[in-house]
C-alpha cells in the first residue's frame, strides 16, 4: 500500500506486526482486563518495542535503511541513532511501551510524524473507567480537549500545538503538533495514552485527520 499522493487524501491503515510482547495490563477484581491491544498504522510506519534491550539493534536498522539512498556520513547517522534512542528512553521512563517513527517523502513533500503508546496508572481518587479527571484537569488550563466516542470505549481527545523556546539547546525551530487520546483500560486500572505528533506545520491539520484514524483501529485483545 502506498501513502497518500497529496494532503486530503489519508492512506488505510494496516495491522502493526504481531507483538510477541505482551503489555502487562493490571487486573482488577470480577471482569477480567485485555491482556494486550492491537493497533492498526500505515504502510511506513516504523515500530520500535521501548525495551532497553532490544531497542539499539532496532534503531540502528532503522537509521541504515532511511539512510542507505544518502551520502550520510556516519557521524550523521550516530547522531541521528542516539537521538532516537534519546526519545525511546523518555518515552520509556514515562510508562511507554512502543513507539512508531514514520519519515516519508509523499508526493515530493516531506512527511514526519510519531506515535508513542504509554500505559498510565489511574490516579488515586478517579473511579474505573473514568477519564473526567483528565477532562477537567486540560479544560481548566484552557486546552483544547473533546470526549469523544472510539470503538475500544470513550476517550478524551486533546490537540495542542507547542513552539520551540528561542535558546532551545537542540536547535529545534519547528512547532510541533500534538494530539493525545485517553483511554480506560477496561476492567483495569490502567489507562492508554495514544501520544501522536509532527513537526510538519503544513501538513499538520492533514496528519491530524490521519491520526484521528488510527486511533479508531484500537482494539483490546481478550
Amino acid at each position: 500500500m502506498t501513502g497518500p499522493s497529496d494532503n486530503s487524501t489519508v492512506p488505510e491503515a494496516e495491522p502493526s506486526p504481531t507483538r510477541d510482547h505482551a503489555p502487562v495490563l493490571a487486573p482488577a477484581p470480577g471482569l477480567a482486563p485485555p491482556s494486550d491491544y492491537r493497533l492498526a498504522v500505515p504502510e511506513g510506519w516504523e515500530r520500535v518495542v521501548l525495551d532497553p534491550g532490544r531497542w539499539p539493534h532496532r534503531i540502528d536498522k532503522l537509521v541504515n535503511r532511511g539512510l542507505r539512498r544518502t551520502q550520510a556520513t556516519p557521524q550523521l547517522k550516530a547522531a541521528l541513532a542516539e537521538r532516537i534512542r534519546e526519545q525511546a528512553e523518555a518515552a520509556h521512563a514515562n510508562g511507554g511501551v512502543e513507539m512508531y517513527l514514520v519519515n516519508q517523502v509523499i508526493g515530493q513533500v516531506p512527511v514526519s510524524a510519531g506515535l508513542v503508546v504509554t500505559l498510565l496508572r489511574r490516579p488515586p481518587g478517579a473511579a474505573r473507567g473514568d477519564l473526567s479527571d483528565t477532562a477537567v484537569s486540560l479544560a481548566a488550563r484552557g486546552a483544547d480537549v473533546t470526549t469523544i466516542d472510539l470503538p475500544a470505549g470513550p476517550a478524551v481527545r486533546h490537540l495542542y500545538r507547542r513552539r520551540p523556546a528561542p535558546d532551545d539547546p537542540n536547535g529545534n525551530r519547528l512547532t510541533v503538533t500534538h494530539l493525545d487520546v485517553h483511554l480506560a483500560v477496561p476492567n483495569s486500572d490502567q489507562r492508554l495514552l495514544l501520544s501522536f505528533s509532527t513537526p510538519v506545520e503544513p501538513l499538520a491539520d492533514a496528519l491530524v485527520t490521519l491520526f484521528d484514524s488510527i486511533a479508531r483501529t484500537l482494539q483490546w485483545m481478550a
